[in-house]
C-alpha cells in the first residue's frame, strides 16, 4: 500500500482547525454582549454567570469562595451627573454599615481611568471585603463591583482587574 507524505501533515491540520472551530466556540460562548451599552466581556474563568441584579450586565459567581463580580451601568443624561450616580451607590454602602478602608484613589485598568474604593463589612466574624471601580464611558456610568471574603481577597482580586480588562466597548 502505498502511503502518501501529505497525509500526515494534513491530519495535523485537520486537527488543529478542528481544535481552532472548538475552542473559539468555547471562547464565544464564554463572552457576554449588552447592545444597548455596547459592551463585551469575558466570563473569568471558573466562574458562573449568574443573575440577581437586574441592573447588571454580568454578574459572575465563584462558589468556591462565594465571591461575586457584578458590572453595572447606568445611562446618563450627560457625563458631568455621573458623580450623582457613583455617590448614590458609596452612600448605600456605608448606611447598610459597610466601613471604607483608605481613601478613594484615582487607577486605570486597561483601558479606562476610575476611581477605587475598597470596603468591609463584619458579620459572624467573617469579613466581606468590597472593591468598586467606577468610571464614565461616553454618557454611561460603570460601576463593577466584587464582593469576597477577606481570607480570599488576594486570589480574588486579580479575577476583578482581569474582568474589568475584558471590557471591550463598540
Amino acid at each position: 500500500m502505498k502511503r502518501s507524505f501529505l497525509s500526515p501533515l494534513m491530519s495535523g491540520v485537520f486537527a488543529a482547525l478542528v481544535a481552532l472551530v472548538f475552542t473559539t466556540s468555547a471562547f464565544a460562548q464564554d463572552n457576554i454582549e449588552s447592545k444597548e451599552y455596547g459592551v463585551t466581556l469575558s466570563k473569568p474563568s471558573g466562574w458562573e454567570q449568574t443573575t440577581g441584579n437586574e441592573k447588571a450586565v454580568a454578574v459572575f459567581t465563584h462558589s468556591a469562595t462565594q465571591s461575586q463580580i457584578e458590572v453595572v451601568p447606568t445611562k446618563l443624561m450627560t457625563a458631568e451627573v455621573a458623580d450623582v450616580f457613583f455617590d448614590t451607590f458609596h452612600k448605600t454602602l456605608t448606611e447598610s454599615n459597610f466601613e471604607r478602608v483608605g481613601d478613594t484613589r484615582e487607577e486605570k485598568i486597561g483601558d479606562v481611568t476610575g476611581k477605587r474604593t475598597e470596603y468591609k463589612f463584619t458579620h459572624s466574624g467573617v469579613v466581606l471585603k468590597v472593591h468598586v471601580f467606577g468610571f464614565v464611558k461616553d454618557n454611561t456610568s460603570w460601576l463593577v463591583v466584587g464582593y469576597m471574603q477577606e481570607a480570599e481577597e488576594k486570589n480574588i482580586l486579580p479575577t476583578f482587574t482581569t474582568t474589568v480588562e475584558s471590557m471591550k466597548f463598540n
